[in-house]
């Protein structure tokens, strides 16, 4: 590749310097609307579930007991950072499920945290942004990807989760603030950056995947495809003889394995999957004979009482059919997993006669709002940012083979690659793994995986667009 010519470095550092003067203007002016344009900022809205992130606040961070409670651990630890002296008062619960509209308004012990998820929010999409339009070499295209990931974030589809007492904005900030983090070290890892630069990204990446595992259980999922792709980097960096890059990446993949693991065992210890898995059950085993029986002569104790049941777990009594419950706790997992490794062809068209229902909103149900709660002219513009077509879950896989396809001597365009291939393949694991745990409340537990397919989308076509081949488009300067 023919190196620049002085002026055309000249050219391209003014461009860049031009471009980040402006980057930093787009910056301030989302944190301006943000805070200006969402009412008051101690107002919220609470749910059925709220309640219990505070029950297991308090317990020591540091504990075992803090990760076996009935919420994963990342929540209770804030809320109780948040509220010391333990005291709140929830007045406004929505009840999407019922078809109720509530109304933001102060719940008393409850601002803080409001105003930690909004600063939360908010920082992890500008650190975000400008790690990812640092990767970008065209100058025009470092603006419009910082604009078009600020804008993502901004519209009600994304911000309106700020307002809601619930794991969904933490889980969504941590996600993208870790993204930042990992994303930056690819590109450490690829770029031959300084040793102790490449240790302090690999540090943050796995502090930031600590706390957003413990946020949603199957975040960690998602660790698993880091790990791998960990691995890989680091073998590749080492065929390279970038001992160090090589180390890094080793030691990042084994402390996310390390990470998975204890995740799953406190899960397991938790009980937190139980009522998840009898809702299943009760909704995909009991009214279907032939189901009911291959459980049978898997020790299913079967009774007319426990086929009777439908509903939640929480209201149908199921909890009083002990030999059932005993046999769940047992081998309740494994032979559900089971089935449906023995029923792939049911299992595959269970995921794909719901795959519209995935796509099918984009707004939070759990308040409306009136005109001074929130941007609702950037509604429309959001249904552009957060489509809800499943064609997505097509497009983007096709636009990352695209991706590929072009020429990747570019330190960046390889970073772009395998960022992009993790988030794909992680969106859609965590689309079909959360739909497949419980069948209540589907669109809500598999919106991590949509945002991630969605957020792909625009990825995928800024890097793209990121020709390395073509000459920097100019700002403000020609010759």
């Amino acid at each position: 590749m023919n190196r620049p010519a002085p002026l055309e470095k000249r050219d391209r550092s003014y461009a860049d310097a031009a471009a980040w003067i402006v980057i930093l203007l787009l910056s301030a002016a989302f944190v301006l609307l943000r805070v200006r344009t969402n009412g008051n900022l101690n107002d919220s809205v609470a749910a059925q579930d709220t309640r219990s992130y505070f029950d297991c606040a308090g317990r020591n961070f540091l504990s075992r007991e803090a990760y076996t409670c009935g919420r994963s651990a990342t929540l209770p630890f804030l809320y109780g950072l948040l509220t010391p002296n333990g005291e709140y008062e929830l007045t406004v619960m929505a009840e999407p499920f019922f078809g109720s509209e509530a109304r933001l308004a102060v719940q008393p012990g409850t601002e803080k945290i409001v105003r930690f998820q909004l600063i939360l929010s908010i920082a992890g999409w500008l650190i975000f942004s400008w790690s990812a339009a640092s990767l970008f070499r065209n100058a025009a295209l470092k603006i419009v990807s910082v604009f078009l990931l600020l804008a993502f974030a901004f519209v009600p589809q994304l911000s309106d989760w700020d307002s809601i007492l619930l794991s969904e904005s933490v889980s969504f900030s941590l996600f993208i603030l870790m993204s930042a983090f990992w994303l930056r070290f690819l590109n450490a890892v690829f770029n031959r950056k300084r040793p102790i630069e490449t240790a302090l990204l690999a540090l943050l990446t796995l502090v930031s995947a600590f706390f957003w595992t413990f946020t949603r259980d199957t975040n960690a999922y998602y660790l698993i495809m880091l790990a791998l792709c960990s691995l890989i980097c680091g073998i590749a960096a080492l065929r390279r003889e970038r001992v160090f890059a090589a180390g890094a990446a080793v030691l990042t993949s084994l402390a996310l394995i390390g990470l998975f693991i204890f995740q799953q065992r406190t899960f397991r210890e938790s009980e937190r999957w139980l009522l998840p898995l009898l809702n299943n059950y009760s909704g995909n085993v009991f009214p279907y004979e032939s189901r009911v029986e291959w459980f049978r002569s898997r020790g299913m104790p079967v009774s007319d009482t426990l086929l009777q049941t439908f509903g939640s777990a929480e209201y149908n009594g199921i909890y009083e059919e002990k030999a059932f419950i005993d046999w769940v706790r047992s081998d309740g997992i494994s032979a559900y997993i089971a089935f449906m490794i023995d029923h792939p062809l049911l299992t595959a068209q269970s995921v794909y006669f719901q795959t519209d229902e995935f796509f099918s909103e984009n707004i939070q149900p759990f308040f409306y709002g009136a005109e001074e709660d929130k941007p609702r002219w950037a509604e429309p513009l959001g249904n552009l940012l957060h489509p809800l077509s499943s064609a997505v879950m097509l497009i983007v896989p096709a636009l990352w083979l695209i991706l590929i396809r072009r020429k990747a001597e570019d330190g960046s365009r390889k970073v772009w690659i395998v960022f992009l291939l993790v988030l794909t393949l992680g969106g859609t694991a965590l689309t079909v793994i959360a739909y497949l745990g419980e069948v209540r409340s589907v669109w809500r537990h598999v919106l991590s995986g949509v945002l991630m397919l969605r957020l792909a989308l625009w990825l995928n076509l800024l890097a793209l667009l990121d020709d390395p081949e073509r000459r920097e488009i100019r700002i403000g300067r020609s010759e």
